[in-house]
């Protein structure tokens, strides 16, 4: 891995970002998804950081940066967070890349200033919500009330890991609890709220024809969030992307089987950085 690591606060539209960079090179921004700082990208950035530049911000609400109260963010207005980042970072182009959530800020950003994104790399995400997708986050939010959290986290690891895992692979799952018990910022249940609702009012789906530049689709066939027609949706809209599927993976497929996530994404960037 590239040693050089930076942290920063970052000021923009009224609010504090903290952003990590490491490596050097060519910038790639790093979207974490939702109720997630972006430490948990840190098996992603070790990795990429030994040929690029990788920002890795925490998304309005989460980890250090600001937590504004409000009902709901919106995707539009955390594009517009990520777009500020890259300006105060002097950032002209970079590869975009989110996860969930963030795949979905992802498509904002590329439809807002599509001339600074070099590729869009979009992984377990949507362009509009499904009824199941807004059935389980409706369903989480009003728990989040009042359910112990420890029974919150298993039901969380339920959806967003693939039964392959869940029986063959425990010790990942354990991993994943006993990493987010230990993070020291844990996140208001207002802010959960709030990113919850960026995702009920996503919908890029009329404008996925919009996004010319290089795309790569990446998802896990067992996902319980992300059905297949969620994902199909995307593959369609956006004639000239790129298709990874995991045959056995869920949401987290990335970090359930990394090594051909990681392949295909490395493969993708370096055919698309010059």
């Amino acid at each position: 891995m590239n040693q050089k690591k930076e942290c920063m606060d970052v000021h923009v539209n009224g609010l504090k970002f903290h952003v990590q960079t490491f490596g050097s090179g060519v910038p790639i921004i790093m979207i974490m998804g939702l109720g997630a700082p972006g430490d948990k990208w840190k098996h992603n950035y070790e990795l990429l950081s030994k040929w690029f530049w990788c920002i890795v911000p925490d998304n309005r609400g989460a980890g250090l940066s600001d937590k504004p109260e409000a009902e709901s963010y919106t995707t539009e207005q955390m594009a517009d967070d990520i777009i500020g980042i890259m300006d105060a970072l002097d950032i002209k182009k970079a590869h975009v890349m989110g996860v969930s959530m963030g795949g979905a800020i992802a498509q904002q950003v590329a439809l807002k200033v599509p001339d600074r994104v070099l590729s869009l790399i979009l992984t377990s995400t949507f362009a509009s919500v499904s009824p199941a997708f807004k059935k389980a986050l409706n369903l989480i939010c009003e728990l989040k009330e009042d359910t112990d959290p420890a029974v919150l986290k298993q039901l969380n690891l339920w959806m967003t890991y693939g039964q392959y895992t869940q029986i063959h692979h425990p010790e990942k799952i354990e991993k994943s609890i006993e990493e987010d018990a230990a993070y020291p910022y844990p996140m208001p249940v207002y802010a959960y709220k709030a990113q919850c609702g960026a995702c009920l009012s996503h919908n890029t789906a009329g404008r996925l024809h919009e996004l010319k530049m290089p795309v790569l689709i990446a998802a896990g066939a067992k996902d319980l969030f992300m059905n297949i027609e969620k994902t199909m949706e995307l593959v369609h809209g956006i004639s000239q992307a790129e298709f990874y599927l995991a045959p056995e993976g869920g949401h987290v497929h990335q970090w359930e089987y990394p090594e051909p996530y990681d392949s295909v994404v490395v493969g993708f960037l370096m055919k698309h950085t010059n």
